[in-house]
């Protein structure tokens, strides 16, 4: 059974979501500088060509030249299918969409290859082409899904997502066709003989949970915002009409009444302790994680205590990436083992337990050593990256957590505490390294009746390690 929290401080939104009671994803939104370009598509402007790496460099509107090559995102689906070639003249004009985040210190990665999805499907600027999720198995399901080939037009192509199988033609097609008009509505903007710049927004955290996460077995979802409630209940479609609905006073923290609260700490700490004694360390770089399994006080010294105790740590590694949203190069250090049937059975068992992730990855068989190497697909930022950053008195070498997330974390506390009725006065002493970033936080959200009813005064204290209200 699956249960949503979405629980919002002005303009940051915390997303979780519980499988079977225990936590399965963890999203924030709205709190990085960083600006999102993945899944936007952009009219952009050829700055010059790079021949000898087959790229080119294009101006997307956003202060750097993005980086545009030949990337498919979607080339598991359609195989070996060739990317349409597309003219490289330096000033011309180009439909283009994020493949990465942006990051300051690189050229953003984009693509001319667009694909935009929607619930059921993803249409392409690949004209003719047609698909099926290889996700979807049954002869029957996919010859049903295969009468849809023919909403494919001369100017699009069309693959049907997994989710797309256990739901009924027509409300597949509307779906398609609701997407098709969102594709010529951005064909039009293009064509326009406007600057370059943005044509078209990735959904928002809640459009992508309304998309992406209600599936078949979601029972419940539980806000802390109205509106938020009254934007669910407009868009769930007929058939998610089972799924209940409920609005959480802000005096309540929303994952403490479902027990999650300590979970999610949980995810920022490198060690991970197992129920059965053992433990995980889990140290992340960038582009490369390492996993290291310990068998703490759970091992008795027998060959099968080595490999249940491998077993249970590769089920809970699975969870962990998926949780943290681990990306790149991943290594997991088992336990050795010396049986070439142990390993296989290992890995057999870690790759199943991975079939569960949205995101594309590739594991590799395991090494004599004990290590399985895998890769696994950037989807948006790592969650230990939202809540933390490096610390500037180690030299990088150690994490502290962001600014942005203990002043979200301070309004939140004051929010619960005061009284709805009246403006109400409110003294803080705060750090002065704090200071600026509140400020910022309350001026963007002036306008917001939470901050309306508040008088805040701030008080500089440096022997304060964050706050204190009073």
């Amino acid at each position: 059974m699956r249960k949503i929290l979405i629980s919002e401080t002005l303009d940051e939104i915390r997303v979780a979501i519980i499988d079977n009671s225990r936590l399965r994803n963890f999203f924030i939104d709205n709190i990085s500088e960083q600006i999102s370009i993945r899944g936007n598509i952009y009219k952009a402007r050829i700055n010059r060509s790079a021949s000898g790496i087959e790229a080119s460099f294009v101006d997307i509107g956003v202060g750097k030249s993005a980086f545009l090559s030949n990337f498919n995102p979607l080339k598991e689906e359609m195989g070996n299918e060739a990317l349409e070639a597309r003219e490289i003249i330096k000033d011309n004009f180009i439909m283009v969409q994020g493949v990465s985040d942006y990051d300051p210190r690189k050229a953003p990665k984009v693509s001319n290859f667009i694909a935009l999805p929607s619930k059921f499907c993803v249409i392409l600027s690949k004209p003719g082409f047609f698909g099926i999720s290889k996700k979807i198995n049954g002869e029957k399901k996919r010859s049903k899904l295969k009468s849809l080939k023919k909403l494919v037009t001369k100017d699009i192509g069309i693959i049907l997502r997994t989710l797309s199988q256990n739901n009924s033609i027509k409300d597949i097609s509307e779906d398609i066709l609701k997407t098709k008009r969102k594709w010529k509505e951005i064909l039009k903007q293009f064509k326009e003989n406007g600057p370059h710049g943005i044509l078209h927004q990735e959904d928002n955290i809640i459009d992508s949970i309304l998309r992406e996460f209600l599936i078949d077995t979601t029972k419940e979802i539980e806000f802390n915002s109205r509106k938020t409630y009254n934007y669910f209940k407009k868009n769930l479609k007929k058939n998610q009409s089972n799924i209940k609905l409920k609005i959480v006073s802000k005096k309540e923290d929303i994952f403490k009444r479902n027990n999650i609260d300590k979970d999610i700490e949980k995810i920022f700490h490198k060690k991970v302790n197992l129920k059965n004694g053992s433990f995980l360390i889990i140290e992340e770089k960038e582009g490369l994680t390492v996993v290291d399994v310990n068998s703490g006080r759970s091992l008795n010294n027998t060959k099968e205590s080595i490999l249940s105790v491998n077993i249970y740590a590769a089920k809970e590694i699975a969870h962990q990436i998926i949780l943290r949203n681990l990306s790149g190069i991943i290594l997991v250090d088992f336990i050795d083992l010396n049986k070439k049937a142990e390993m296989r059975k290992l890995f057999d068992i870690f790759k199943n337990s991975m079939k569960i992730d949205k995101a594309k990855h590739t594991i590799l068989p395991m090494s004599k050593f004990g290590i399985i190497e895998m890769t696994r697909q950037k989807r948006g930022t790592r969650t230990s990256t939202l809540v933390s950053e490096n610390c500037h008195l180690c030299y990088g070498s150690g994490l502290v957590t962001k600014k942005e997330i203990i002043c979200y974390e301070l309004l939140r506390k004051i929010i619960a505490q005061t009284n709805s009725s009246k403006k109400e006065k409110i003294k803080i002493s705060i750090n002065p390294n704090l200071i600026q970033t509140i400020d910022k936080i309350i001026e963007n959200n002036k306008n917001h009746r939470d901050i309306k009813k508040l008088d805040i005064n701030l008080f500089e204290d440096s022997s304060i390690n964050q706050y204190e209200i009073s």
